[in-house]
């Protein structure tokens, strides 16, 4: 985990998948001078960083923390400031590691790291400038990137909730194509919303919540996980949370182990400065709410789970 603060970026903790009591016996710090990282993703021990809004080209990074050495990528061939999103992952077949940027341009900039070069694709038409990103962190499942996404329903524009209708987009690594992944077919349109995605033991995983009648999410979480992935109908509910407890919760996310993790308000004014957010888990196994010490944090939102495992990919 990492997050930003007003005075710059943050270290990056890790923690054990069991219990998250225990920080690593290691410390992580990534050692570049910058205001603000944000996470694009992680796979097979190497982290993408990025460096939004800053004054040169070279504003992207894969790190490895195991052996504390990381790589900059080559300057961006386009414009930060109309980017998107970012997504980064491994790829088996050419034991590659790529980064991908979608613009509102309609392009596609691939990074391969075994070339040490970008190119630019033309974008697929599952990607359209209506289309809200949810996720911060991309997500790598079976060799492919995931993001979730919310459209614009125009009918509501003007009313409190515009992006109402949900889906998942994929870009297989190997093929560089993009792909849609249904939802479970229990799911309709315009009556649930997408909190986030997580890759739960190397199957999609999916974090949802029922939409009341005035467009608000109700407290009740549902997790659903694909079973064998592609395979639409294989969709099960792994999971359902009723958080309504909860005074405010954020950030939902569903670590490998199975466990729910969300950020936890002390404070139903969250634009109250003194607002403080704890990182919280569900336990699965044992139906209750488990509150971490030491991770008192303001503006989740520029806060950034990953589910890390080492490597000595970079050496």
């Amino acid at each position: 985990m990492g997050h930003n603060h007003p005075g710059g970026s943050g270290p990056f903790s890790i923690r054990s998948y069991e219990n998250f009591d225990q920080f690593s016996s290691q410390v992580y710090k990534f050692h570049v001078k910058a205001k603000e990282i944000s996470l694009v993703g992680i796979d097979n021990g190497v982290i993408c960083l990025r460096e939004p809004f800053n004054d040169n080209d070279n504003c992207f990074y894969l790190w490895n923390p195991a052996i504390q050495k990381y790589k900059k990528l080559p300057p961006y061939p386009c414009d930060l400031s109309i980017d998107r999103m970012y997504g980064f992952g491994y790829e088996s077949l050419t034991n590659d590691f790529k980064m991908v940027g979608v613009t509102s341009s309609e392009e596609l900039i691939v990074y391969s790291m075994k070339r040490n070069s970008w190119k630019i694709m033309v974008l697929s038409n599952l990607i359209s400038d209506d289309m809200g990103f949810n996720n911060n962190v991309s997500v790598v499942v079976n060799g492919s990137i995931h993001w979730s996404f919310c459209l614009v329903n125009t009918e509501l524009i003007g009313q409190n909730c515009v992006y109402v209708t949900n889906t998942v987009v994929a870009f297989d690594l190997s093929r560089e194509e993009f792909k849609l992944i249904k939802y479970p077919s229990s799911l309709k349109d315009n009556e649930f919303c997408i909190y986030g995605i997580s890759n739960l033991c190397g199957c999609l995983c999916m974090v949802t919540s029922q939409l009341l009648e005035n467009l608000s999410p109700s407290s009740c979480i549902e997790i659903w996980v694909m079973k064998e992935y592609g395979v639409f109908d294989s969709w099960n509910k792994y999971l359902y949370v009723d958080l309504i407890n909860q005074p405010l919760y954020r950030q939902l996310s569903v670590s490998h182990n199975g466990n729910l993790l969300l950020f936890e308000s002390n404070n139903k004014n969250i634009l109250d400065r003194n607002c403080l957010f704890t990182l919280s888990i569900y336990d699965a196994k044992a139906s209750k709410m488990v509150q971490l010490q030491h991770i008192g944090l303001q503006k989740p939102q520029g806060s950034y789970l990953g589910t890390y495992a080492e490597s000595i990919f970079l050496s």
